[in-house]
């Protein structure tokens, strides 16, 4: 068993008794590429690749662009920050009348987090039940 191997058993939590544990060098398009020189056909994409695949050519140009200037800001909704006011320009256009404002989370736990915040100020109660 390789050291690259163990360290991955012993310090990342794993989903499941028996971890698939490919050895991921490379990943384009579908393809993942393994250690051993072996290509598997990704059927379980993540985030950010799962629409248009891994090191799709217009995605990375766009973040090296990006990365250029800045990688990320904080607040949101207290700096402008071009792209981020572009899409949401974007969005909203396709939304139906009175969805006219976004706010851009990271997880599901945050739009909770961030409806129930939402919900409190509109409404004015401060008991809710979620």
């Amino acid at each position: 068993m390789s050291d690259l191997r163990k360290t991955f058993l012993a310090h990342l939590a794993q989903t499941s008794p028996f971890p698939i544990a490919l050895d991921i060098v490379c990943a384009e398009g579908c393809h993942l590429h393994t250690r051993d020189g072996k290509r598997y056909i990704d059927l379980v994409a993540g985030l950010a690749v799962n629409n248009v695949g891994h090191r799709h050519p217009k995605v990375v140009a766009a973040i090296k662009e990006q990365a250029d200037r800045y990688l990320h800001v904080i607040p949101y909704g207290e700096f402008i920050q071009e792209p981020q006011v572009r899409f949401a320009k974007k969005l909203t256009s396709i939304l139906p009348a009175g969805l006219d404002s976004v706010y851009f989370v990271n997880s599901g736990t945050e739009a909770n987090e961030a409806a129930l915040k939402l919900a409190k100020r509109i409404t004015g109660r401060t008991e809710l039940v979620a």
